[in-house]
């Protein structure tokens, strides 16, 4: 009996050794498929937080949008409703709509606007 496990003991560890190769070979793998997996989560996961950021930028959008919709048209409305004359500057509708175009400006901003424009030479 002893005379039989000599002969099979070397392939015995040749075969083990190969199999542990293997068995290394094939871990590594499963490490390599594990990271892939992790990351391909990570960037599932930051997707669905940008798409929940977008919709509520968008939902601010639109209701900006439409607030300045709706100060554009009262503006409008009253340059329309203003009463027709000759004189330019002046006049309730030029009023009208340089008084708008201040309220859609910042206030900083339209403070430095409402000054007169320099004489032409």
């Amino acid at each position: 009996m002893s005379g039989v496990l000599l002969k099979v003991a070397p392939w015995s560890v040749g075969a083990l050794a190969i199999a542990g190769v293997v068995i290394w070979g094939l871990w590594g793998q499963l490490k390599a498929a594990e990271t892939k997996l992790g990351v391909a989560n990570a960037v599932i996961q930051q997707r669905e937080a940008d798409a929940k950021a977008n919709a509520i930028a968008v939902a601010q959008l639109a209701q900006k949008l439409t607030d300045t919709e709706t100060k554009v048209i009262t503006v409008t409305e009253k340059i329309y409703a203003a009463p027709v004359t000759r004189e330019c500057a002046a006049s309730p509708s030029m009023r009208a709509a340089s008084d708008g175009v201040r309220a859609l400006l910042a206030p900083r901003e339209a403070g430095d606007r409402a000054q007169p424009a320099a004489p032409v030479r």
